[in-house]
């Protein structure tokens, strides 16, 4: 495995070399040539078998949920991914979302006024954001069908205390530390000279089904015809394409629904990894392949949340629900 990710940075330091793109591109692509034919073998004979993913209901073990999880999954069970089947249960979650002044509610974003990044168009394969408007503008689109997905950290560094309605904090930092605190969020060391301990970006999209057109941020949108084809459909869902991070994240789910595929880290080399496109702290796969992975798959509906460990490679389609989809990831 060391040898593995000693590959993998070589891979990204290429990338950054002040040299020709078409030089960096063709060494990373004999870097990927020597790799896939060294781990032939090991793609050739490892099936493509869904992996069970661990699951535990939340509200049933939760007075006991640390000893409940090493006596089922094990001392190390931080290790693989974890599903936390009803982590606010849906009479929490109606009551909130009929609260205006919840702002991780349909009602509270609506009234949302703080500019920030968007996806315009979150059905094409692009991992940063390429505009910028009001939420409340973004949402409304939203709700009337437009593609637009939100992924940013600035609605929780706005508001600290949005943590509270992310996840039952004393639940995660008894699983995971002390990472889920208002001071986390901001720099750490001294002086908060250092980057925060804990980073929370709140994921909003359009999950309506039968959207077609993608267009801007003060367009319309227009609605299927009934001759177009479910792959038509299934192409105009957004999606966050397969990547993966250095950091531990718990994925909350607080509406819509989505679905996970996620690969240990140990397959890293069957999936051509390479430093993120725009620079940032994730690692992006440019296979187009994923035969004879062993993958986790998972559904998180609203109420849900899974445990994504470090380095583990993930893909998020989102499943088509009449709800926009909201969650929040705890990266720590």
């Amino acid at each position: 495995p060391t040898m593995k990710w000693l590959y993998t940075l070589l891979w990204s330091m290429l990338q950054w070399l002040p040299i020709r793109w078409e030089v960096c591109t063709k060494l990373q692509q004999k870097a990927w040539d020597h790799l896939e034919e060294q781990h032939k073998h090991e793609r050739d004979t490892t099936k493509n078998t869904a992996l069970p993913i661990p699951t535990v209901d939340f509200q049933r073990n939760r007075q006991h949920l640390s000893s409940h999880l090493r006596e089922t999954f094990g001392k190390d069970w931080r290790k693989r991914p974890l599903l936390l089947r009803g982590i606010w249960t849906s009479e929490e979650l109606n009551a909130n979302n009929t609260n205006a002044t919840r702002k991780l509610s349909l009602q509270g974003l609506l009234n949302e006024e703080l500019e920030i990044p968007y996806f315009d168009d979150a059905t094409n394969k692009i991992l940063s954001p390429n505009n910028r408007a009001p939420v409340k503008d973004i949402v409304k689109n939203m709700t009337l069908g437009i593609p637009h997905k939100i992924g940013s950290q600035l609605l929780v560094d706005e508001y600290p205390a949005l943590l509270n309605e992310v996840a039952p904090l004393d639940v995660m930092t008894e699983l995971f530390g002390d990472f889920f605190s208002e001071d986390c969020l901001k720099g750490s060391g001294p002086f908060n000279l250092f980057p925060a301990l804990t980073t929370v970006p709140v994921f909003i999209a359009n999950s309506k089904p039968k959207m077609s057109e993608h267009v801007g941020c003060s367009e319309k949108s227009r609605l299927l015809s009934d001759d177009e084809t479910e792959e038509e459909t299934a192409r105009t869902q957004p999606f966050t394409a397969l990547h993966c991070e250095p950091i531990g994240n718990v994925a909350v789910q607080l509406s819509g629904r989505k679905e996970w595929s996620l690969i240990p880290p140990e397959y890293s080399m069957l999936i051509k990894p390479s430093l993120s496109p725009d620079g940032r702290a994730f690692f992006a796969s440019n296979s187009n392949s994923y035969i004879n992975v062993p993958t986790y798959n998972a559904i998180t509906s609203a109420g849900d949340a899974i445990w994504v460990p470090s380095w583990t490679w993930h893909s998020v389609n989102y499943i088509p629900s009449e709800d926009i989809a909201i969650g929040a990831s705890l990266f720590h």
